[in-house]
């Protein structure tokens, strides 16, 4: 009788610890996201700080083809929405690669503007992130990504 007690409580007790690894484990990876970040999938967050909107954002993979030249694989997200002036957007764009690559964004302003930046310049599984601020003049990417 006594040795089935102690084992009822022993799993108990493992039960509880069990629980409060897989809480503590999430509210680790909750208050520390910044630091887990890089490892989840892809997203770029775009920060407008020009004066146009930006009517069309386009990420994609670039690998190389067998001379060295960087070419788009063929994975590639859009997102259609506007970013206004003087807004910032994040998005989690959905891409796969085989091997080993980069990642770039290409915008289109309300002007009619385009430009394309290379905003991961090696991934192996397109994990990470990048911030990009888009200036009337320049752009500035700030990239951490695998």
């Amino acid at each position: 009788m006594r040795s089935s007690k102690k084992r009822l409580g022993w799993g108990v007790v493992a039960v509880i610890v069990a629980v409060i690894l897989v809480v503590g484990s999430a509210v680790v990876w909750k208050n520390n996201s910044e630091l887990f970040r890089e490892f989840r999938s892809f997203s770029v967050k775009i920060v407008n700080k020009s004066d146009y909107d930006l009517v069309s954002v386009e990420t994609g993979i670039l690998q190389s083809d067998s001379s060295g030249n960087a070419v788009a694989s063929g994975s590639k997200d859009t997102y259609d929405k506007k970013i206004k002036a003087g807004r910032e957007k994040a998005i989690k764009p959905k891409l796969r690669i085989d091997g080993e690559g980069g990642i770039y964004l290409k915008y289109t302003d309300s002007r009619g503007e385009t430009v394309q930046k290379t905003v991961c310049s090696y991934t192996e599984y397109v994990s990470g992130y990048s911030t990009v601020t888009i200036h009337n003049d320049k752009v500035e990417v700030q990239e951490k990504c695998h």
